[in-house]
């Protein structure tokens, strides 16, 4: 079986239960993402450790592993096992831990930073939105509460609203500005909806 596929098999079975944000759809995602902004890029770009990196990223995230430590250390033997080199390892667990909004770190490789950027690009646009509202349903967060900063609406202003000028890469960025403008749309519906003013209006 090619290496590749034994990843992806590793990470959606450490991933089956988790149903919402974090899900292997979404690695699957930031993986191909990944991969198209590679093969476009100016640059010598290492494609096998963007798909690794992209298929594992959230398999050591504390919001997915409950032992981090010991999801760091069992990736880095499974990725062994399955036959890639100590210095791939390292390059791979470089970019996924260096990865996260949170962190406020930068992966510091080309790779790390097209990593980052597929998956920033999934916190941006209409698969961003559900992400959000499941995320925050697991945490019981509420979908908008006025002054409250732990909403599902309030995630929208302190992450995903920024992250359009926190990309690294030109193709990056004109993703994000698509994808921030349909963002920008749904929150201006939302907050009309929110407060009545689209019926209000339809009264006039």
């Amino acid at each position: 079986m090619e290496k590749l596929q034994k990843v992806k098999d590793y990470a959606q079975n450490k991933l089956i239960t988790e149903v919402t944000a974090h899900d292997f759809s979404h690695s699957l995602r930031v993986m191909k993402i990944a991969n198209h902004i590679g093969k476009k890029v100016t640059g010598d770009v290492d494609l096998e450790i963007i798909n690794i990196a992209g298929l594992t990223h959230d398999i050591v995230d504390k919001k997915v592993a409950p032992n981090v430590e010991a999801a760091v250390k069992n990736l880095a033997e499974e990725l062994l096992i399955i036959g890639y080199t100590s210095s791939q390892v390292d390059h791979v667990l470089n970019i996924i831990q260096n990865l996260s909004f949170s962190s406020g770190k930068t992966p510091n490789t080309l790779e790390g930073k097209i990593v980052q950027d597929a998956d920033r690009l999934e916190a941006i646009g209409a698969i961003a939105i559900a992400r959000t509202f499941a995320y925050g349903g697991k945490l019981n967060r509420p979908i908008y509460e006025e002054g409250n900063e732990n909403s599902g609406i309030a995630h929208f202003y302190d992450k995903l609203l920024l992250l359009k000028n926190r990309m690294h890469t030109e193709i990056g960025k004109e993703i994000a500005l698509s994808r921030h403008k349909f963002m920008e749309g749904y929150l201006s519906q939302f907050h009309k909806e929110w407060n009545l003013q689209d019926i209000e209006q339809r009264n006039c």
